[in-house]
């Protein structure tokens, strides 16, 4: 295989993350869209409905199948900006409404750490993804992200053997 430069391997190892930010942020509203749901079916979520408002994409979708099964109710912000603790709560409002088991809010961004409290503090439960972990699932689902084998070779000069000549 080729060598590369270390600095270029650690690039590569590490810098996946920010490349694929700038493409998730470059996507058109309805390639996102197709995306979004991509990830949700191979997740598990079918019966998927979905709108779109603006930068936030809502619906409904079910889990499960056969003897249970569970309606989710899910939002997705498409921004870099932290999500509070009040859109945890509107978000909770809509999950109740919706008469779903569960809400699940994703962001391209992070949350607040209130945030993260609120989530878990009442029911409906609600679940939280944030970018990193959006980037992790892409990854893991093997959507546009592919993982390689890095060999790494390292070099050890024995300074033991150069004395005993």
């Amino acid at each position: 295989g080729k060598v590369l430069p270390a600095e270029e391997v650690v690039a590569g190892l590490l810098g996946w993350r920010e490349q694929l930010a700038e493409l998730l942020a470059g996507l058109s509203s309805a390639a996102f869209e197709r995306l979004l749901r991509r990830i949700l079916r191979e997740s598990g979520i079918n019966e998927l409905d979905l709108s779109a408002h603006g930068d936030v994409l809502e619906g409904l979708g079910s889990m499960g199948g056969g003897f249970v099964s569970m309606r989710v109710c899910f939002r997705c912000v498409r921004s870099s900006r932290l999500v509070s603790t009040p859109e945890i709560e509107d978000f909770r409002r809509a999950v109740s409404l919706g008469r779903a088991n569960k809400g699940l809010l994703m962001t391209t961004g992070s949350f607040t750490q209130e945030a993260e409290r609120e989530a878990g503090r009442a029911m409906p439960e609600v679940d939280l993804i944030d970018g990193e972990q959006l980037m992790d699932k892409l990854k893991e689902l093997s959507l546009g992200v592919e993982t390689e084998p890095v060999v790494v070779e390292q070099v050890v000069v024995d300074s033991d053997w150069f004395a005993g000549i």
